[in-house]
Order: C-alpha cells, then structure tokens, then sequence
C-alpha cells in the first residue's frame, strides 16, 4: 500500500493502527518539544527584544490568525479527492523550517531596523500559519479515519498526557537556559529555534510511514455550495462553533499574560516557565481521566463542566498588582493547577464532540468552516487588547495589562452560559460527572458510597445523577451548571 494514496484498498488493520496511534504519541511528544522550544514566552521575550510594544504585540497575535481562511482551501482539495495523508505530509515540513528562518533573524539585526524586524516576523508567522491550515486540517481528517470512534477519548487524553510531559520537562529546562545566556541579546533565542526546529522537522518526518485510513473517492466530486449547505444543516456543529467561539474572543488576554509577568512582574524565563508548568502539568495528569469521562459519559457534560471550574482562575490577577512577582510566585501555582485541571477537560471534550457531530465524508471542510469562524472571531482580539490598554493609557487611566485578564472572565463566563445549548445524543448530565465520576475517581470506595447516597437522595427530589446505569438521552432537559 502506498503511504502518500488517496485511499487503501482496505480497512488497516488492528496492528497497523496500534503502530500508527504510537507513532502518533511519538510526534505528539517532539511536537511538544518543537512548541515549547520556539512558543509561548519565547515567543514574546523574542518580540519585547525585537522592539514590540502592548499594540504591536497584539498585532503580531492577530494577523497570522486571519490567514485560518486557507483551511477552506485545504478542505476543498481533500473532499475533491486529495490524499488528507499527502497534504500533512507536505505541509508539515513548512512550520520547522519557517522558524528555521526566524532563528537567523537577529544575525540581521544590523542592518534591519526594529520595525522590519517585527514586520518580517509577523509575515514569516503568518506563512507558518497558512501551512499549519493545510496539515492541521489534512491530519485531523486523517486521524478521524483512522482511529476508532470508540478510542478517541483516550487517544486524545494519552495525546495531551505524552506532549504535556515532555513540553513541560523543556519549558523550564529552556527557561533556565535562557536566563543564563541572557547576556547575548537576541542570539540567545536563536539556540532555542534552531533546537525546537530540528525537533518539528523529526516530528513532521514521522507522517510518512503511517497507514492511512480507508478513505474512498467520492463518486462525484462535491460542490462547493453543497458542502457549504451540509454544513449549515450541522446544526450541532454550529451550536458548538457557537460556544468555542465566544471562548476564543477570550485570546484578548493571550499575548499579555507572559508579557505581564516577563515586563511588569519582573520574573525570570526560568521562573515563568516553573508556574506554567504547573498547568501544564495538571493538565497531562488529568487528560487520560477526562478521556475516559468522555468515552463513558460523552463531550457535552465534561464541556460544561470544564467551563465552570475555568472561569474563577481568571479573578487571581486582581490580587497580584505591577512588581508584585512575589504573589505571583505564591499564588500562580495553585490556580494554574486548578486551570490545567479544567483545560485538560476542555480540550478532550471540544475534540470529541468535533468528530462525533461530523462524519467522515465532508468532516474536512466542515472542520475548517469550524475552525474558520472561530479563529476569525479571535483573531482581532489580542489587537484589540494592545490598543484598549494603549489608548486607555494615553488617555490616563491608570491600568495595565491586567484589564485584558478581566475581560477574559467576561468571555469565559459567556461561553459556560451558551455552552448550555450544545447538543449530544445519549450524553449523561454534568451532575454525573461531579456527583459520580470524581469521586469514583479520587474517594475510591468512599466516592462510590457518595454517589450511591445522593442517586437515592435524587429520588426525594434532591438534585444529583440522574442515574448511575443509564447515561441520559438527548431529549432530557438541561441540566444546571
């Protein structure tokens, strides 16, 4: 069978998808290395470095969002027949290599100015997001063909599990590296992409020798305007898009927390990397428990419950003011390991219900209608952040970067409500998941005496699980948060 086909003559079988799946959990965790090596506060010390300001730090998060639009291209070729396997394939080489660029930036420094810098950053970026529509979109449909329905809550728990350990174990082993070698300036940073960038290039080697999945042309290719109207008729989907989107206009806060505690905290890499790590940390932990909640209670009461738990993290920051990186330190930690707990749900139960509210033929292009709204929703955010704290600044108000911290609360809050309206067939209600499912997990044989006495005290009309045999159908009503 030829890795690069459209389509194997038939099912792969149980080994070749038990290797395909490790392979996988391999990339997954030189992904990981290759991220935490060139993202996140790297990213933005490089930026602060370079010259960037609150504003133009929101503009170097906004604009390569708005090139998610080629997703729609990528979509168009693969349900006209393309290899999804070909696509990732090919594309997944141009993220590393991009960043292969980045790292020669500060050889330039001389003769760029501060400006260009950032403007030949924001572009390089840009392309890396463009590259990243086309294998994103190609390896999820490929994964949605390859990997059982009944395997994927675990698959992506494991997933979140190996990447999580690895990216945090290099988070802070960088941190730390670049805290010592500060001293060189912007070379410094050049290391860590040239390193991370071998890591992305391994990783996006590893596609080739995967089985595809048993994907079989269409008999006639699909129009555009038929895939758009099945599309519209996904009306689960949309409910879903719906939700995931006002969670993302929460990103006005993304490119300022590291900022913030980089620039206005005055902690270390090393020191930021540590309390990051604690999310990070929490989050891998918990991703193979969340996948089995998903498997056994279904995407939609672990959605709304990840959302609840979410939404208190964001009221720490009214307690740690400008030069405070002492409370940072004292409190991040505890609060970041709450937020892990709930981004591991979340993340697990947003991939569920994505494959289950879409079927194999047309899930490309609706997974980048998908993704399309949602990051066009987020994407002017972060700029719109830069230039409220800017403008509201210039004007003399005495805020910070903070007041983008808070509207995030606002945008969590909103999603948890309208999360209240996603639709899954035989999903169980989230007071399964708090009244059974947790304490199974973390009382033991306690837990089980907990949710069998509030099952009984359900019956006298107290609110708990509805029941601890049979998960509850679609037509119940809605639950409370």
């Amino acid at each position: 069978m030829n890795p690069l086909s459209y389509a194997s003559g038939s099912e792969p079988t149980p080994v070749e998808v038990d290797q395909a799946v490790r392979l996988t959990y391999v990339q997954m965790m030189l992904t990981a290395i290759f991220g935490a090596s060139t993202g996140g506060m790297f990213l933005i010390g490089f930026a602060l470095d370079l010259g960037a300001t609150d504003f133009l730090l929101g503009l170097m998060a906004s604009v390569p969002m708005f090139f998610v639009v080629f997703q729609v291209v990528a979509a168009w070729i693969i349900e006209r027949g393309f290899s999804p396997k070909r696509l990732a394939v090919w594309f997944g080489f141009i993220t590393p290599l991009c960043w292969l660029f980045i790292a020669t930036l500060p050889f330039f420094s001389a003769v760029l100015s501060p400006p260009n810098r950032l403007a030949i950053l924001v572009a390089v970026l840009a392309l890396v997001t463009i590259a990243g529509q086309f294998s994103g979109n190609a390896r999820a449909v490929w994964v949605g063909d390859l990997i059982p329905a009944n395997r994927r809550g675990a698959f992506f728990g494991a997933c979140a599990l190996f990447s999580g350990i690895v990216g945090t174990f290099f988070a802070i082993g960088e941190g730390r590296f670049l805290d010592f070698i500060r001293m060189k300036g912007l070379l410094a940073f050049t290391s860590l992409f040239l390193f991370g960038a071998i890591f992305g290039l391994i990783a996006a080697a590893l596609n080739i020798p995967q089985v595809a999945g048993k994907r079989l042309a269409p008999e006639s290719p699909p129009t555009l305007q038929g895939l758009f109207k099945a599309t519209w008729k996904n009306r689960p989907l949309l409910i879903l898009a719906g939700v995931h989107a006002v969670l993302a206009m929460g990103s006005i806060a993304n490119p300022f927390v590291n900022a913030y505690c980089l620039r206005d905290l005055k902690m270390s890499f090393f020191g930021v990397g540590c309390v990051n790590a604690v999310a990070t940390v929490s989050s891998l932990i918990f991703a193979p428990m969340w996948g089995k909640a998903v498997d056994r209670y279904g995407g939609r009461p672990v959605l709304n419950f990840s959302l609840w738990v979410l939404l208190p993290c964001g009221f720490i920051w009214f307690f740690i003011p400008p030069g405070r990186g002492d409370l940072a330190y004292r409190f991040m930690p505890w609060v970041n390991f709450v937020s892990g707990f709930a981004t591991s749900a979340l993340g697990v139960s947003v991939a569920s219900l994505m494959y289950k509210m879409t079927s194999s033929n047309g899930r490309s292009f609706q997974f980048a209608c998908y993704n399309i709204f949602v990051l066009l929703v987020a994407a002017p955010m972060p700029l719109i952040g830069g230039w409220l704290v800017s403008s509201l600044q210039s004007h003399g108000w005495a805020i910070d970067l903070r007041v983008t911290f808070y509207l995030w609360i606002v945008f969590t809050f909103a999603a948890a409500i309208c999360a209240r309206w996603v639709r899954e067939p035989d999903s169980s209600s989230t007071q399964r998941i708090v009244f059974e499912y947790l304490p199974e997990r973390f009382l033991g044989a306690p837990g089980l005496i907990w949710s069998g006495l509030i099952t009984g005290l359900s019956f006298f009309k107290i609110r708990g699980p509805v029941s601890i045999t049979k998960p509850r159908s679609s037509e119940d009503p809605e639950d409370s948060p």
